[in-house]
């Protein structure tokens, strides 16, 4: 499994296992590059259901489902005769021959499924002794015998498939380990702090007509989030730090209570097609709103494609107006009246974000409200300035949200939250303030996370 993998979910050690007992698999290669030619110049693909689609959001998804440990495409598309999601199963195979992937591509995607069969068929795991990789050849016994550390260490080593440290107690005993928790999962402290619910009931209380109505948790809830974040471009450079910002957003949105539809590296056209999409889903209905967040380079006309430029004449630049024209009134009716909170980590030129003295006002946009409202959007910056990143623990802008968040969501309001935000910036990075923007929220929305 490549480096990438490990970036998305580092959590599941058995992954990184299987990717290095599979990393010299040989899977039959399919050198469709030889006669097509290579993703970037393939516009789009007509899918089996008779969907088409960008190149870059089938991959894309593809990789999504990898990532949720399932080795099948759905077609994301919408299903106007039955109005849902189309859902259509594609294999690996099947995009194969729809799609000419790049050597880079085909590597990510076979070693990700060579590991995720070799999971379903095989039992293996790490010695925490030598650390190679041992199959558990009967299922019913925890107790497992390391040849490699019986060697070296000159008697017979055996360790516990539960607890993964050296077996203690009776090696006759294969049903338990005398380890203290030996079987209990380490469960990490959660950062997000729960709502307590007689704090929801006392806001609801005071505020209830000026609150957005929030469903209570249950499995008939389906909030829904997207998150896009290109991490690697074909003229500009890598976004590196991107993963670290990419999961901590995961985490946070899921402690929210969001499913998290993560899609990585897209065009333009791909954005727009997510968005497209993620607007039609019908899990809308059932859900009380959603977030969309974006992270890649940017400049002042929009948030930019993985290929930067698709010509001399044609440059690969999402408009942000079309996340708002995607989730407005006539074409999201599932999120009608429900918030929609929009984040993007992105630059919007080339400016400094800091001077000595500058007064300035800025103009507001007037928009129709039955047309465009509940939206709520911050943006990494203020217009014409840089947003910055740090190669090894991301971007200020997300990390401040997510640690904001996680301590505040408990008991404030989004634009409470957006403004304890600024605040932070504004004491602790002097280069750099987000803004908030087309913000049409005529009530508060409270998360109340766990409740």
């Amino acid at each position: 499994m490549t480096e990438e993998v490990d970036n998305w979910d580092g959590d599941l050690e058995e992954d990184a296992v299987m990717a290095n007992v599979f990393k010299n698999l040989n899977l039959q290669k399919h050198h469709i590059s030889q006669v097509w030619p290579s993703t970037e110049k393939v516009d789009s693909v007509a899918l089996p259901c008779g969907h088409q689609m960008p190149a870059d959001y089938v991959i894309a998804w593809f990789k999504y489902y990898l990532k949720q440990k399932k080795t099948n495409f759905s077609c994301p598309g919408f299903n106007e005769i039955e109005k849902k999601t189309c859902g259509t199963k594609l294999s690996y195979q099947d995009i194969c021959q729809l799609i000419p992937l790049t050597d880079k591509q085909r590597e990510f995607l076979e070693e990700n499924l060579a590991a995720l069969v070799a999971r379903r068929l095989f039992d293996f795991k790490a010695c925490p002794g030598c650390q190679s990789h041992v199959e558990r050849r009967d299922r019913s016994k925890l107790c497992v015998n390391c040849t490699i550390c019986t060697a070296n260490m000159k008697r017979t080593y055996y360790f516990c498939w539960n607890c993964r440290r050296e077996w203690k107690g009776p090696a006759n005993n294969a049903v338990c380990c005398e380890n203290n928790a030996c079987g209990q999962r380490v469960k990490t402290s959660d950062p997000l702090k729960p709502c307590k619910p007689e704090s929801k009931r006392e806001i609801l209380r005071q505020q209830r007509e000026d609150i957005y109505p929030v469903k209570v948790k249950s499995p008939e809830r389906k909030r829904l989030a997207l998150l896009i974040n290109n991490v690697e471009f074909k003229h500009l450079n890598d976004r590196t730090g991107a993963e670290k910002d990419e999961l901590s957003m995961e985490i946070l949105l899921n402690g929210l209570g969001y499913t998290v539809v993560t899609l990585r590296d897209l065009t333009a056209k791909g954005m727009i097609a997510a968005m497209q999409d993620f607007a039609r889903r019908e899990e809308h209905v059932q859900s009380d709103s959603c977030f969309v967040v974006l992270m890649s380079h940017g400049d002042a006309s929009g948030i930019c494609g993985v290929f930067d430029s698709l010509s001399d004449d044609e440059e690969d630049i999402f408009p942000t107006d079309y996340i708002f024209n995607s989730l407005n009134t006539p074409n999201c009716a599932g999120l009608r009246d429900k918030p929609k909170i929009i984040l993007i980590q992105a630059c919007r030129g080339g400016e400094e974000g800091s001077v000595d003295v500058q007064d300035c006002v800025r103009r507001q946009r007037r928009g129709k409200e039955h047309r465009e409202k509940d939206f709520c959007c911050l943006r990494s910056c203020t217009p014409d300035t840089v947003s910055y990143r740090n190669i090894e623990t991301g971007s200020h802008f997300i990390q401040d949200i997510v640690e904001i968040f996680n301590e505040h969501a408990c008991e404030d309001h989004i634009e409470e939250l957006f403004r304890k935000v600024l605040k932070k910036f504004k004491e602790k990075h002097p280069d750099q303030m987000p803004s908030k923007e087309r913000t049409t929220l005529s009530k508060r929305f409270y998360l109340f996370p766990g409740l």
